[in-house]
C-alpha cells in the first residue's frame, strides 16, 4: 500500500483528488493539506511514499529546488500537481506530473507509474553494490567537487547527480562526505593523494 500525502491550496482540487485516489487499490491518502507549514510539520512522521504537491505553494525562486525541500525523505516520490504554467526545467524534478486538464485515466496512469517506481526501489537491496556511475560520482565527491561540477565533469544533469548521491547514501548507509571519502579509499576507488 502506497501512502500518499496531498498538498494543494484548492479545497475543490484536493478533495476531488482524494476521491479519485480512493479508486486505486494500492493507494491510501494519509494526509492532505492546503499549506506548507502543516505539510512540514507532519511529513517526517508520516513517511509517505508519494507526495502530490502544487508547485504554486512555493514562491517562484523556490520552485526550481522544490524537490530538495524533501531531501530528508530520500525514498519519497514527488508528483507535481500543475494547475498553471510551469517551466519544463521545474517539471523535470518531479517523478511524475499531473496537469489540471488531465483525464482520470491519465492521472491514474501517472500515479501507477510513480507507485511502480516506489515498489521497484523497495525491491532493490539497500546493500546492493554501487553502480559504475555511482562510483564515478563518489570519486568526484571525494575529490571535493560540488554537484554542478560533478554534472559538468560526467556530462550528466545536476538532478542525476543528486539521485546518484541519494543512492550512494542508501546503499552504503553513510551520509557525510568525509565518511564517504574514507569509504572510497577503503574500497580502492580513490587514493589518499587524490584528495584535496
Amino acid at each position: 500500500m502506497n501512502k500518499i500525502v496531498i498538498a494543494e491550496p484548492s479545497t475543490m482540487l484536493r478533495i476531488g483528488l482524494e476521491r479519485l485516489l480512493e479508486e486505486l487499490p494500492d493507494a491510501e491518502v494519509v494526509f492532505s493539506t492546503d499549506n506548507l507549514s502543516s505539510l512540514y510539520a507532519r511529513i517526517n512522521a508520516l513517511r509517505p511514499d508519494i507526495l502530490i504537491i502544487n508547485p504554486l505553494l512555493f514562491d517562484y525562486a523556490k520552485r526550481a529546488t522544490l524537490r530538495a525541500e524533501f531531501d530528508q525523505l530520500p525514498n519519497l516520490r514527488v508528483v507535481g500537481l500543475v494547475t498553471a504554467y510551469l517551466e519544463s526545467q521545474h517539471q523535470r524534478q518531479f517523478a511524475g506530473v499531473i496537469e489540471l486538464n488531465d483525464d482520470i485515466q491519465r492521472i491514474k496512469s501517472t500515479l501507477n507509474q510513480v507507485a511502480r517506481s516506489v515498489q521497484s526501489d523497495d525491491d532493490e537491496s539497500d546493500t546492493a553494490p554501487l553502480s559504475d556511475r555511482e562510483k564515478d560520482v563518489l570519486v568526484c565527491l571525494s575529490k571535493g567537487l560540488k554537484n554542478n561540477e560533478i554534472a559538468d565533469q560526467l556530462n550528466i544533469s545536476v538532478h542525476t547527480v543528486i539521485t546518484h548521491r541519494k543512492n550512494i547514501v542508501r546503499k552504503t548507509g553513510i551520509k557525510s562526505v568525509a565518511a564517504l571519502t574514507v569509504y572510497a579509499i577503503l574500497n580502492n576507488l580513490i587514493e589518499e593523494k587524490d584528495i584535496i
